[in-house]
């Protein structure tokens, strides 16, 4: 029997079953799930269909990180909460990208099971718009999602102060916002972008992964105004 991935030092254990992966993965042991969001495959394709010129890594940087995450935990199941691809356009080479990532996911014995996101084309029969794991409720976040304890994407919350910065997760007792697992996008800046109204009234906390060790900045709603400070 695969030991426990509880037990893994580069995880944030929660009281609530669910471990935070510095990859940018909500991870719940029990169940051998882990939930990523904002995976924007094919990032380099649309931006070339808008002229751009950019090398082939979006398929790359995400096995990268998957190698990782697998590394020190035993999946039987990732779910990708919204955004799997860039752009909801026709795309043969994201389409391409997509099957070699769930090839690549089959073959380590994980299945793949994507959530519907705003950047996610529509497709027949249409992608779930959420899905329970452990009592919690797993959607992208682009719409209003009204439910008890919730686990989303969408927002890409990143750290950025003095000129550095690192994707991060926000927490709270029936909340966890997940980083974009694509280094592609931008994200928000929770050191100085307004926070959306629902979150104001809970208490999240700003955490981030450093090396083997995880920074907590404290509570959300004071960030800004103790950076400003320091």
């Amino acid at each position: 029997m695969t030991a426990p991935a509880t037990t893994h030092p580069r995880l944030l254990a929660r009281p609530d079953g669910w471990h935070l992966a510095p990859e940018g993965a909500a991870v719940h042991p029990e169940v051998q799930t882990a939930v990523i969001a904002d995976v924007h495959l094919g990032y380099e394709w649309a931006r070339g269909r808008a002229g751009d010129s950019l090398p082939a890594h979006s398929l790359p940087e995400t096995l990268a990180k998957l190698d990782g995450l697998l590394s020190h935990v035993t999946l039987k199941r990732l779910i990708v909460a919204g955004d799997l691809v860039e752009s909801p356009s026709p795309c043969a080479r994201t389409a391409a990208d997509v099957q070699h990532l769930t090839r690549w996911l089959t073959d380590r014995g994980v299945e793949l099971v994507p959530l519907a996101g705003n950047h996610d084309p529509p497709r027949l029969p249409p992608l779930p718009d959420s899905i329970e794991v452990a009592g919690w409720t797993i959607a992208h976040g682009h719409h209003p999602l009204r439910a008890p304890r919730t686990i989303t994407g969408h927002h890409h919350p990143a750290l950025r102060t003095s000129g550095a910065g690192a994707p991060c997760f926000l927490v709270g007792p029936r909340t966890i916002v997940l980083p974009a697992f694509s280094p592609n996008a931008a994200g928000w800046n929770v050191a100085s972008g307004p926070c959306p109204h629902r979150w104001r009234a809970q208490s999240l906390r700003c955490v981030a992964p450093a090396g083997s060790a995880w920074l907590d900045f404290g509570p959300l709603h004071s960030l800004a105004r103790r950076l400003s400070g320091a």
